[in-house]
């Protein structure tokens, strides 16, 4: 279907791709949290949480975690939560650096397209990637603001959203495959597909795009697992130890090495208690 999926993306009706990763992921909930191998699974040798940027005011576009707790007085740390480390802790040295959080289940283009640079050359099989997405993304679901955003386009407004309706029909005959609160749709395709995701245009021109981070991806000899959970605001990086090194010191993303065992919600920042 033309101005959809990406061309290198291939929805998969048989999901046995992604059975060997639910047995892999710890349980969560309210009063034990999210543990980081309840969104990627156990048993790989290094675990890399990538911080998705903040928005920041004109003429900047972004800016950095560790930008955000020099300003707030507070400490950048593996387990830090923005919600607790941008709220100030002395008086202010100016402005705030950021005018909006971080973006919660998308990674923005411009770190994907690092990730894939880097994970690349840490799988022997890069042209067979999985992907998969949540099934709850309006784009997919019928979600009334995507429709919107077509008639406030130039590109003959009624054809491109019959192709969205015609799009998310097929999406809802796709089968799903169930990971601990979410359900998912599988695809394949070759890495770069990642990013693809999100640039891909729903329409003949560049505007709007498709605008997707999948929740969860990996090659075919799983090597790594990437978890971008549509709750939290940071990328998750299963990996070989040489894996984390490469990410941990190249450059383009704001990363640190996390635990295992370490809580992503809220209530694992135990270092930014509000005072």
């Amino acid at each position: 279907m033309p101005y959809m999926w990406p061309h290198a993306f291939e929805p998969c009706h048989d999901l046995s791709a992604a059975e060997w990763i639910g047995p892999r992921l710890l349980a969560w909930g309210t009063e034990d949290g999210t543990p980081v191998t309840g969104i990627v699974p156990v048993g790989f040798e290094a675990y890399v949480r990538v911080f998705h940027p903040a928005g920041a005011p004109a003429p900047s576009e972004t800016v950095t975690w560790q930008e955000i707790a020099h300003w707030s007085g507070r400490r950048f740390h593996p387990l830090a939560q923005f919600e607790r480390m941008s709220l100030p802790a002395r008086p202010l040295w100016g402005p705030s650096p950021f005018d909006q959080a971080p973006f919660r289940g998308t990674l923005i283009p411009a770190a994907c397209d690092v990730l894939v640079q880097q994970l690349a050359g840490l799988t022997t099989t890069p042209s067979v990637c999985y992907f998969a997405l949540w099934e709850g993304w309006g784009v997919l679901s019928g979600g009334w603001s995507m429709l919107k955003a077509v008639h406030h386009s130039d590109d003959e407004p009624d054809a491109i959203e019959a192709e969205i309706v015609e799009f998310q029909r097929q999406v809802a005959l796709l089968p799903r495959f169930e990971h601990p609160h979410r359900s998912y749709l599988l695809g394949r395709g070759r890495i770069g597909v990642a990013c693809d995701l999100y640039r891909q245009p729903l329409g003949p021109y560049s505007w709007p795009r498709l605008g997707l981070t999948p929740q969860l991806w990996w090659p075919a000899d799983r090597a790594w697992v990437v978890a971008t959970d549509i709750d939290f605001d940071s990328t998750i990086v299963a990996t070989t130890n040489a894996g984390a090194e490469a990410l941990l010191n190249g450059e383009g993303l704001e990363a640190l090495p996390v635990p295992s065992d370490g809580r992503l919600d809220l209530d694992g920042d135990l270092v930014n208690l509000p005072q």
